[in-house]
């Protein structure tokens, strides 16, 4: 049996501070408007859905991720996992635990042990997390630094002493979500040990330049009868049904139904699923360095929906962005269209994807895949359809490192002419 983990305080629940998890969508990179359709609903291939989302009742606040045009469609999502992911919904905030291990693994396939290139064995598991503003419409948040780490099939985890895999690397990464605000691993499903729940941890941190300016941390939970058919796969050892259900994890607790991943696949060859995790009042802005190293920063983040982050301490020496949004003012074309005129100050060439959203659903996006150092005007056409009122603004930018800026800000849309 293997020896029972301290892991995340055991019979502890942990603090009860919150945060609001809902969803997102991907970005045609040909430098034209994009405007949020209603005529592809039923465009993406069916498949079956073989875990469940959690408890998405009591607390839901924006639904409409997962309506036509909004973010779940545009990455692709199946109907069935839509439904089960759709709501930006409250959810707590969970214990780090004793193994988090700063390596500065900037990858997406965790697989891999860095040390000698052995790869861990398990049922292979496609996490997609789409990190949102959930306290602001669900704007995705581009430039955010996404840690994941857990235990192998045999429920060891990597570079611990007393789990005798010190020196080890396996299973633990970060990426740095995109415009999207979507980060995706490539790992395997986790293995059980004594007194757990199967889990996965994950880490969310925003910066601004070299400074830590949010931090979020939580873990993901799985359906138990879907665990049960993981398990008996002959990689986990065969060691039966995990001793712990979800029910009586003590990490778990009451409300960790929102963090439970839909899952699609077959649970003896390949699982697939996508989370999604808001944020409370994300910053303003966001930098992320393109070696997207997380550094030793002191910043945190409240999970309540009008909480927000705080930091202090250097994080990453590496340069940031050249680029800032300047100005943003409304105009109109001759015949009353409306645009939302951007004025931006660029000190390098980069990349620039520019989205206006509301309650989760895009309103117009468009990309520009080089813009020259200089002042620059980028304007976003507003469809006529749309409705006057409050809107949320993201930009990013991507320098030539793959260095990120993000700057989000509340905009008005005004009424048609």
């Amino acid at each position: 049996m293997h020896a029972q983990h301290d892991d995340d305080h055991r019979g502890t629940a942990a603090p009860q501070a919150r945060s609001a998890t809902g969803a997102h969508g991907h970005v045609p990179a040909d430098g034209h408007d994009h405007t949020d359709g209603h005529d592809h609903a039923d465009r993406h291939t069916r498949r079956t859905l073989v875990g469940v989302a959690g408890a998405v009742g009591a607390g839901a606040m924006l639904s409409q991720l997962g309506t036509a045009g909004g973010l779940l469609e545009r990455i692709g999502l199946s109907a069935e996992a839509q439904a089960a992911t759709a709501a930006c919904v409250l959810t707590p905030q969970k214990t780090e635990g004793p193994y988090f291990v700063e390596e500065g693994l900037n990858r997406s396939d965790i697989r891999t042990d860095p040390s000698d290139g052995s790869t861990q064995a398990g049922v292979p598991l496609a996490l997609t997390l789409v990190i949102v503003d959930g306290a602001d419409g669900c704007t995705p948040v581009g430039g955010a630094t996404v840690d994941v780490w857990h235990a192998n099939a045999l429920g060891k985890y990597s570079d611990v002493q007393s789990e005798g895999t010190k020196g080890k690397r396996f299973l633990r990464g970060s990426q740095v979500t995109d415009a999207d605000g979507k980060a995706t691993f490539t790992t395997i499903f986790p293995g059980w040990y004594q007194g757990r729940a199967i889990h996965i941890h994950f880490k969310v941190r925003l910066y601004d330049g070299t400074s830590r300016t949010f931090e979020f941390t939580s873990q993901l939970f799985f359906d138990p009868t879907l665990e049960n058919q993981v398990v008996a796969t002959s990689a986990y050892g065969n060691r039966g049904t995990p001793d712990t259900s979800n029910s009586r994890d003590g990490i778990y607790g009451s409300d960790g139904g929102t963090l439970v991943v839909a899952l699609t696949g077959t649970p003896s060859t390949s699982l697939a699923g996508t989370h999604v995790i808001g944020l409370s009042n994300a910053p303003a802005t966001t930098t992320t360095p393109s070696t997207g190293s997380a550094g030793s920063g002191t910043g945190t983040g409240t999970g309540t929906t009008t909480g927000s982050g705080s930091s202090a301490g250097t994080t990453s020496t590496a340069a940031a962005v050249e680029a800032a949004v300047k100005t943003v003012r409304w105009v109109r074309t001759s015949t009353g269209r409306r645009i939302l005129r951007m004025t931006l100050d660029l000190d390098e060439t980069v990349a620039v994807n520019a989205r206006l959203t509301r309650n989760g659903t895009t309103i117009v996006r468009r990309t520009k895949a080089s813009l020259g150092s200089g002042t620059r005007t980028l304007d976003l056409r507003i469809p006529v359809r749309s409705a006057k009122g409050r809107a949320r603004l993201a930009v990013t930018f991507t320098d030539g490192t793959g260095a990120t800026k993000s700057v989000r800000r509340n905009v008005s849309v005004p009424k048609k002419a």
